[in-house]
């Protein structure tokens, strides 16, 4: 497999944190809202789930999202729309900045994505007992890849939200430049997106680890270059995240954060991530598209490659694809986020 494919810091699913939620089955919603304010009331020692700095109150209610994040306007031949969150437990003023350089980020990749897929597929020998037999292995590479030149011309805010844990939701409206005007006097943005997805089956034992990142950079012709990148890794039910914004690593508490759609029913249960809505959206995002993807991949060749003893590679998958994005819709579930994904592959 070749090495350019991969990105250097993905030699990784290495450490990993691991959460516990407490079961609360059973208990009244009285009985729950004690535990929880007594959970996070803080001590002055602080948490093992971390402290939060910028939030003073609590609350154990989800954050209502607005309905334009369930269902962004449409885009025409001539802009596009795209969506920036920020990281959980920032001022409003940073959060806004985060948020803000991350829909233009996206809006960059929307309007103009390369999309390239990379799937391998192994037998795996083992001996249980004093039989041979024999698993299987998949390992998917997936890269999204967009740059462009902008200025501030280009970019306007039509919505914004701020949700209860400090996170701030800009809803950007982009229209390109024109590439005739495109000058030492505007901004590059650049933006990779990239998952890693391992599973293997050995037996009855299965267990996926995977990794989700996206990478920006915004480099203005008279002006500090901003960059942003967040890693989400995980394997079974352990994971971690990673987040870099304008050479500052930002680490926020390990939480419960709970979003709701307006349109729920009054007992609906809530969207909940422990590493906030920019981790889960981001993640399954990826995900989503990498799984898209596979359906039109092509087998290019079985290749009976042969690694070790224990290890043969068997067949190759590869996509790639140019293409305009959008999506027109979004849809919760309890511990998931589901897209309603357009491509436009331009030729």
């Amino acid at each position: 497999m070749s090495n350019s494919l991969y990105p250097k810091n993905l030699t990784v699913l290495l450490a990993f944190f691991v959460f516990f939620q407490s079961n609360i089955n059973g208990q009244s919603k009285e009985e729950f809202e004690q535990i929880f304010l007594k959970e996070t009331q803080e001590s002055e020692s602080g948490s093992k789930y971390g402290r939060f700095k910028n939030i003073a109150n609590l609350s154990y209610y989800p954050d209502t999202l607005p309905s334009w994040f369930f269902n962004p306007p449409h885009p025409s031949s001539d802009f596009v729309y795209s969506i920036g969150i920020s990281d959980p437990d920032l001022t409003p003023n940073e959060a806004a900045f985060q948020a803000f350089h991350r829909a233009k980020t996206m809006a960059i990749l929307y309007n103009k994505v390369q999309i390239q897929y990379f799937r391998d597929v192994y037998s795996v020998e083992y001996t249980e007992g004093s039989r041979k037999k024999y698993g299987q292995r998949f390992d998917t590479y997936f890269k999204l890849s967009s740059s462009g030149f902008a200025d501030s011309s280009c970019f306007k805010v039509v919505n914004y939200h701020f949700t209860r844990y400090n996170e701030a939701i800009v809803l950007v409206l982009y229209t390109p430049l024109d590439p005739t005007k495109a000058s030492m006097n505007t901004d590059l943005i650049s933006m990779v997106g990239t998952a890693l997805y391992i599973e293997a089956q050995i037996g009855d034992a299965f267990e996926p680890q995977g990794e989700y990142e996206f990478v920006s950079v915004i480099r203005p012709p008279k002006a500090p270059i901003q960059s942003s990148q967040f890693t989400y890794r995980e394997k079974g039910n352990r994971f971690l995240s990673i987040s870099e914004f304008a050479g500052k690593n930002h680490d926020f508490p390990l939480y419960t954060y709970k979003y709701s759609n307006p349109v729920w029913a009054h007992n609906t249960e809530p969207l909940v991530s422990y590493n906030g809505l920019w981790s889960i959206y981001s993640k399954r995002l990826l995900r989503q598209l990498t799984l898209e993807t596979e359906q039109s991949s092509v087998k290019i060749r079985t290749l009976e490659e042969q690694y070790s003893p224990q290890m043969r590679n068997l067949s190759r998958e590869v996509a790639i694809k140019t293409a305009k994005m959008h999506i027109n819709g979004i849809e919760f579930g309890r511990d998931s986020i589901g897209f309603e994904i357009q491509l436009h592959e331009i030729k």
